[in-house]
């Protein structure tokens, strides 16, 4: 896992190297510099290039332009810089002073293969002005290949919003990764973003990390020549209505891929005939409904809660006070991972939270997307765009769950700890993705992984089945559900090598 850092974090990490370890700030500098002027020759090579042109600001961002400026000139490479801003930081006005090569006055108009974005750090906020807009505007409008010093300048790097930004075709990460090159807009405009360990220190706190493929290969070891489907627990979909029978089919089938022993297909009475045969390897369950959804019945729900391993309800359920019942029963009787997904969470809003905190599951897992969310915790989804990590550890720790914020980069918040998969797609951006998780979720929950791992796991599937079936059909625009779950075989087995 890396680490993500707020930029309030970072640069509590810089003061504690430097006033703490003894590291001098001009050193940090001259190896930021250089982390940047590798990625900039990387790219001239690449591209057959041979001049770079470094648009510097004031402050220590600038000061690693123009550090790499002058690295690259020592290289043989032509350079040259265009300064933004009369006021220097004293490390900035150190290498400025060390730089000999040419100076421009002007952005200009002869192209340059390559340009290193050095305007702003992670400290910008609000719009750029002025001169800064007007190079801001220049940068994007000259045709070169861009590498950005530590954030693509205007973007805000807490929450990667922007009014007016850089945008990279490198963005070096300067000793960790900040949360705004990867929640929001900001994978947008970072392009490839590189992280470059340049020996900043993290004092002793907790902080937010990004899980990527090899983090979950312990979840998918070789299996055992006596196995049996009995070794690997039983994932329950609970979940349809009149208007969406499909929901629950797409998340059973996900869960027979995932790895659980047994898949039960739970779906109300009145639809049980419109199943049969669908998915012949899962088990069908009918259970009681009214109005052609789910009914709460003790029996039958005391049954379920003594056989499965983990449960996932409310895909495609409608909302209705008769599921309410349900949600309340399987909170209070379930002592495994219980996951609450679409229709579970609407109808959680309109009839009631408090019944959380009354839980008895042995974990609770909600899988909102952004307006689920609002409508769960009150927030509209601006402010969840801008403080989703924070309001989502919030909302987690009030009521013991774990919340699973879906979007192109996922979060989970635990209460204790926020952590990230950015393996996000736009070919999931169609209806079914949300249905698919829910079903992958259960399915390696139920295999005695933990619910928040197991959450985190099914989020990298997706996202990797995702562009795996996108580059199978070639083309985001055509993949739907079913050709997801096709690809998460793949995407597991990518996993297990990792």
């Amino acid at each position: 896992m890396k680490h993500v850092l707020t930029c309030a974090e970072m640069r509590a990490a810089d003061m504690y190297t430097i006033e703490e370890l003894g590291v001098p700030s001009s050193e940090l500098m001259e190896r930021a510099g250089a982390a940047v002027a590798d990625e900039a020759e990387k790219l001239l090579r690449a591209g057959g290039g041979a001049s770079v042109l470094a648009v510097c600001g004031g402050g220590n961002n600038g000061g690693d332009g123009w550090c790499a400026a002058r690295l690259l000139a020592e290289r043989g490479w032509r350079t040259a810089v265009f300064a933004v801003g009369e006021k220097l930081s004293p490390d900035c006005a150190a290498q400025r002073a060390k730089y000999k090569g040419e100076v421009l006055q002007a952005f200009p108009e002869e192209r340059f293969d390559v340009i290193i974005d050095a305007l702003f750090g992670t400290g910008f906020r609000g719009m750029p002005e002025g001169a800064f807009a007007e190079a801001i505007g220049q940068i994007n409008a000259s045709g070169a290949k861009v590498v950005a010093a530590d954030i693509p300048s205007g973007l805000n790097g807490d929450n990667g919003t922007y009014k007016l930004c850089v945008r990279a075709d490198v963005t070096v990460a300067v000793g960790e990764l900040k949360t705004g090159l990867l929640v929001g807009k900001g994978k947008d405009v970072c392009g490839k973003t590189v992280r470059k360990d340049i020996g900043i220190e993290l004092p002793d706190c907790q902080y937010a990390q990004l899980c990527e493929g090899e983090d979950f290969a312990s979840f998918f070891p070789p299996r055992r020549c006596d196995s049996n489907k009995g070794s690997f627990g039983r994932a329950a979909i609970l979940g349809g209505c009149a208007a969406y029978t499909g929901a629950p089919l797409l998340s059973a089938a996900a869960a027979l891929r995932g790895g659980c022993g047994y898949t039960e297909l739970c779906v109300p009475a009145e639809l049980f005939p419109h199943y049969i045969g669908k998915l012949p390897e899962a088990i069908l369950t009918s259970l009681p409904s009214v109005d052609g959804g789910l009914r709460c019945e003790e029996l039958a729900l005391r049954l379920l809660c003594y056989e499965a391993d983990a449960i996932a309800v409310g895909m495609g359920a409608g909302r209705s006070r008769s599921l309410y019942g349900v949600l309340s029963y399987l909170l209070s009787n379930f002592g495994g991972t219980l996951i609450l997904d679409a229709d579970a969470l609407n109808t959680l809003a309109e009839c009631g939270i408090s019944v959380l905190k009354e839980s008895r599951a042995g974990s609770v897992v909600l899988t909102p997307h952004p307006g689920e969310f609002s409508r769960l915790c009150g927030e509209s989804v601006q402010r969840l765009r801008e403080n989703g990590a924070e309001i989502a550890q919030s909302f987690a720790a009030e009521y013991g769950v774990c919340v699973l914020l879906k979007n192109n980069v996922t979060l989970l918040a635990d209460g204790n700890r926020v952590r990230y998969v950015a393996s996000g797609t736009p070919a999931l951006a169609k209806g079914g993705s949300g249905d698919v998780l829910a079903g992958l979720l259960a399915s390696i929950a139920a295999r005695g992984i933990p619910a928040g791992d197991a959450a985190l796991c099914a989020s990298w599937l997706l996202g990797r089945a995702g562009a795996l079936a996108a580059e199978a059909l070639g083309s985001e625009y055509s993949v739907c559900a079913h050709d997801v779950i096709a690809q998460i075989p793949r995407a597991i087995a990518e996993v297990a090598k990792a």
